[in-house]
């Protein structure tokens, strides 16, 4: 389940006066069965999770910004990257054998003008557009092949869906 946060908005100016940066916060659930918390996962452990999980949602908000918000609005990876702030362990109601937790991301998007209103709109179409990313699959196809989910184990688009699941 994609959840949305309280937004900061208006932090941080661009190189070019007329961008000014906006954050869109999202959380969602994940869980593995390799038993990787969430120190391990921040820490980057003998894993790549966060960096292709960064990579998914780089891809997928660059997606819907294009699609929708040409000229409008734009993702600046490399000066604003997404962040993942934080993941926690979620134990409550996680299946047997599985490790529950919940990601945090920031995603800077740049915005032409400091128009509320349009802010709000790509705030709502990255929010919808992720959501339907997890439901169709296609946040999963973003992460890349190479991404190392359970430690040992060979990193292919196969392992990373037999180990790691949204929820």
């Amino acid at each position: 389940m994609l959840r949305a946060s309280t937004l900061t908005k208006g932090l941080t100016l661009d190189n070019d006066a007329s961008s000014m940066e906006q954050d869109v916060i999202i959380t969602y659930d994940i869980s593995n069965d390799c038993g990787l918390d969430a120190a391990a996962i921040m820490d980057e452990n003998e894993n790549t999770v966060m960096q292709g999980l960064i990579a998914a949602t780089e891809t997928i908000a660059i997606q819907i910004l294009d699609a929708s918000f040409s000229g409008v609005a734009h993702l600046n990876t490399d000066e604003h990257p997404v962040v993942i702030g934080r993941v926690l362990n979620m134990p409550a109601n996680c299946a047997e054998g599985m490790t529950c937790l919940l990601v945090i991301s920031t995603i800077p998007v740049m915005m032409e003008g400091d128009s509320d209103d349009q802010y709000q709109a790509v705030r709502k179409a990255i929010m919808n557009g992720m959501q339907t990313s997890f439901t169709d699959g296609s946040f999963f196809n973003a992460i890349p092949e190479d991404t190392v989910v359970c430690p040992g184990t060979a990193p292919s688009a196969t392992t990373i869906m037999s180990h790691l699941t949204l929820n």
